[in-house]
């Protein structure tokens, strides 16, 4: 949520002020810029006498052109930078410096009516009114160093395209970006801190910081937040490229010259820090690897209007160095993108592409595992496919531009997708339809759950006889879906060792969630989550306790279905079998005739012409699917073994492997 209604109540300027809760459900959890009405400003949690009220001074009200007690939206902001201020008149009425150093850090929107303080200049405390005429880019954007302030009289007019199409107040991110606005927030303010003129954090006796590691797989942003983040902060950004480094004297030699090269406020990005550090760096030379980033660090720090931001696929990768480093306090997590920052992603890359009706949805349901890189990738494919025929990009160009897209996203395997769906599966049509509400609506259709006020049920427990069809259902399933598919033997997940079979679990559900929507599919879920307390092993009672924890949401679960089988329900712990866990509950019994001959209408067998495929269905009553393709099985093998010319399977031959079933 990036809104919110308030009541208007009286405050003071610049810093508005507004309960932390709903700051931080607008995505500003330590505040940020909020739109108020036709302006803009910075908004802090504060202590209110009513949750919805936000406290404004006078001048914002005025700019806002709002009331005292009106309620008005505030919205979430993202500015950039203010390249050019206008100000009303002939001249400036302060000096350009003295204006930065007031403004510094504020938003200022066209028409806005601001005081200044005007004894940085001559001394005279009374502030001095300042109209902002426009905002390059326009309406909105953030003060920082490099903000040229120009008196109207000599600022360029317009040109006619700027007229006709004036930019919109947020920042216009990368496609890659979508769906990272906290992110972006969060990056830049640590920037702005960091990078503050007068070197605000030792103002403040803040302990001394380099910077912030930002953790996240190949494709997945990292230097585009960078970017984005350090222009927020009105910063300039120098790369650090180790991709060529294989020795600590050439490691030393980049990073001293990025030192020396950097002037004003700047960001020093060292990006697959991995390669040189951790486990699978330059290893002969892991302790002077260790020692000169450990010295880089300590630079960093000292130097005022200076940050270091280091990118690295796995903070793990890192070691306990750098990892846990007080000159690198925060990390900033950027998770492969999921069902939902996926369909951002492809709105986003296609907003400005002439194109039909694209259906977002299905998109991004068939991406799973992609880097917000292979989203824009199959969108720049589809773009040129498109350009050879009509030039309208379509929903079915895209899918093919998906479908020819390797994920780059090694990190994060996308599981089995079985060849074959529901045409493969005899009967079970009552099957397949709770199965489909539960799995594939919710991936194609997910809008049609909240216009009910209903969310989708994610655990799904399949249950009966050996061999009636409940892994070759799901595996079908799985195909119909698109999903990413994870199957499970309840038995591999069990380690005799302390702890082994928890992180087990979690890994598994990690797995799913990093290329949702997935299915994870417990196979024989007895033998994994058996009734608490009658075990001989605390093993099963700690793998049972992970499994609630990851499905109750504690953890959170995402876009992935969770899929039980097993052949005794009675057996299974009763806390995972109530709503909100496996609450589907799907019995699948022994085939009656018309499921077996489903099964035999199916099946590739060359039948001799004498073999009435009804009969056989009526012949095999008491056979499980597992069973009736096992004596189709064995009934091929006769003719093989006997060598019948034409190779085709008759009375004989099915009678005789009846015999044996």
């Amino acid at each position: 949520m990036t809104r919110m209604r308030f009541v208007v109540r009286p405050g003071s300027d610049p810093i508005a002020g507004a309960d932390a809760s709903l700051l931080a459900a607008m995505g500003l959890p330590g505040g940020g810029i909020m739109r108020v009405a036709s302006t803009h400003t910075v908004v802090r949690p504060a202590d209110v006498t009513e949750p919805t009220a936000l406290l404004l001074g006078s001048e914002t009200i005025t700019n806002a052109g709002v009331s005292v007690g009106q309620t008005v939206e505030g919205k979430r902001a993202l500015l950039p930078p203010a390249a050019t201020v206008t100000i009303a008149g002939e001249a400036l009425p302060l000096d350009a410096r003295t204006l930065v150093h007031a403004l510094q850090g504020r938003p200022v929107t066209s028409g806005d009516v601001i005081a200044v303080d005007g004894s940085y200049a001559d001394g005279d405390p009374r502030p001095v009114p300042l109209r902002i005429v426009s905002v390059t880019p326009s309406p909105a954007g953030v003060i920082t160093p490099a903000t040229r302030f120009v008196p109207e009289a000599a600022a360029p007019e317009p040109t006619a395209r700027e007229r006709l199409h004036p930019e919109s107040s947020e920042t216009t991110l990368p496609p890659v970006l979508s769906g990272l606005e906290n992110e972006l927030e969060m990056l830049s303010g640590w920037l702005a801190l960091l990078t503050s003129p007068g070197d605000l954090p030792a103002t403040w006796g803040l302990p001394k910081v380099a910077g912030v590691i930002v953790e996240g797989p190949v494709g997945c942003g990292k230097s585009e937040l960078v970017e984005a983040a350090a222009a927020v902060a009105g910063a300039a950004v120098s790369s650090i490229d180790l991709n060529l480094v294989f020795k600590p004297e050439k490691l030393l030699s980049l990073l001293e010259q990025a030192l020396k090269a950097s002037s004003g406020p700047s960001v020093l990005f060292v990006d697959r820090v991995e390669a040189v550090a951790g486990e699978e760096g330059l290893a002969p030379y892991r302790t002077q690897v260790a020692a000169i980033l450990r010295w880089f660090l300590d630079a960093v720090a000292e130097r005022p209007g200076l940050a270091c931001v280091l990118g690295v696929s796995s903070i793990s990768a890192l070691g306990e160095t750098l990892g846990r480093s007080s000159l690198l306090p925060r990390t900033l997590t950027i998770p492969p993108p999921n069902l939902e920052r996926r369909r951002l992603l492809f709105e986003s890359a296609t907003a400005k592409v002439p194109s039909d009706d694209l259906d977002f949805d299905l998109l991004a349901a068939r991406s799973a595992g992609f880097s917000g890189a292979d989203i824009t990738a199959a969108v720049v494919h589809a773009s040129a496919l498109a350009l050879r025929r009509d030039g309208r990009l379509t929903t079915d160009l895209l899918l093919d531009a998906v479908e020819s897209t390797v994920p780059s996203l090694g990190s994060a395997p996308l599981g089995e997708m079985p060849s074959y769906g529901f045409e493969k599966v005899a009967n079970l049509t009552e099957v397949k339809q709770r199965l489909t509400e539960s799995v594939i609506w919710p991936v194609t259709d997910p809008a049609r759950f909240a216009r009910m006020g209903i969310e989708p049920p994610r655990g799904i427990l399949l249950y009966g006889p050996p061999g009636t069809g409940k892994t070759y259902v799901v595996r079908a399933l799985a195909h119909e879906s698109g999903a990413a598919f994870f199957p499970i033997k309840g038995a591999e997940l069990l380690d005799k060792f302390v702890g082994e079979s928890e992180r087990g679990v979690r890994e598994v559900f990690s797995r799913a969630r990093a290329v949702a929507p997935s299915i994870l599919f417990f196979d024989e879920l007895d033998a994994l989550a058996p009734v608490r307390g009658r075990s001989t092993t605390s093993v099963t009672d700690s793998v049972v306790a992970a499994l609630l924890t990851e499905m109750d949401g504690i953890s959170d679960r995402g876009d992935v279905a969770v899929i039980g089988a097993t052949n005794r329900r009675d057996l299974i712990d009763p806390a995972l079998l109530r709503a909100g866990r496996f609450e589907v509950h799907i019995e699948l019994g022994l085939p009656g005739v018309e499921a077996r001959r489903a099964l035999l209408g199916l099946s590739d067998i060359p039948f001799s012409d004498d073999v009435d495929l009804d009969e056989l269905a009526r012949r095999t009553d008491g056979l499980s699917f597992a069973d009736l393709s096992g004596m189709l099985r064995e009934a091929a093998l006769n003719v093989l073994r006997e060598g019948k010319p034409d190779l085709t399977v008759g009375w004989a031959e099915l009678d005789a492997a009846l015999q044996r079933f």
